[in-house]
């Protein structure tokens, strides 16, 4: 627990190792895009979905000294990495394609980062405050969940691992980011809760999740 608790608090988070680590995720991602047989399966779910980049932008910014360093340093990595995704996929996407889902999809969620990971750099707080920002990233993540399990019942196992990865990513989060068990309860309380709502008001108004 001690171990996982250091991975959000005493990393070397310097701007090489930001800048360095979203060049080498975005290369990855973008060469696993590139491989037919992934198509439609969790390896590739990280290129369609948030999960994992709110595990990166948090193990980011709870190794930030204050708000304006999380944001700043959350914006750059996904200003880096996206960009190289996109370029890699440039010969199967075509220009087009490829600049329609950067400018309208992740160069605005990229751009959202610089005061989304000021504010998220709170949730490394051990009080309410920090266990209630922990459980909104949480529930982004939880959602991302749902989603994928309620496609296991027509593409049975291609995202088993996504599922299994979204509720490990939550449990990591909690356990390394808060150290007190009365916030870690308040932050996982908030994440189901708004999960609910949300699915809630997506069946009511009929919305896919």
């Amino acid at each position: 627990m001690k171990k996982l608790s250091a991975a959000f608090g005493t990393l070397p988070m310097t701007w090489p190792v930001v800048c360095v680590s979203a060049a080498i995720i975005g290369i990855y991602v973008g060469v696993i895009n590139q491989i037919p047989i992934l198509y439609d399966t969790s390896f590739r779910d990280i290129a369609v979905t948030y999960e994992w980049w709110v595990l990166f932008a948090l193990l980011i910014v709870s190794n930030c000294e204050s708000a304006r360093e999380a944001g700043m340093k959350c914006l750059v990595f996904f200003l880096i990495s996206q960009p190289i995704i996109y370029l890699i996929e440039l010969p199967t996407l075509g220009w087009d394609k490829a600049m329609y889902y950067y400018l309208h999809i992740w160069l605005p969620i990229s751009l959202l980062t610089l005061p989304g990971g000021a504010v998220a750099f709170f949730a490394k707080k051990q009080n309410v405050l920090g266990a209630v920002i922990l459980g909104i990233g949480n529930t982004i993540v939880a959602l991302m969940g749902v989603s994928y399990f309620l496609k296991l019942y027509s593409a049975f196992p291609r995202h088993l691992l996504t599922v299994i990865s979204c509720a490990s990513i939550i449990v990591v989060l909690i356990l390394g980011m808060q150290k007190r068990w009365k916030t870690r309860i308040l932050s996982a309380a908030t994440t189901v809760l708004l999960t609910a709502g949300v699915i809630i008001w997506a069946v009511l108004n009929e919305r896919v999740i």
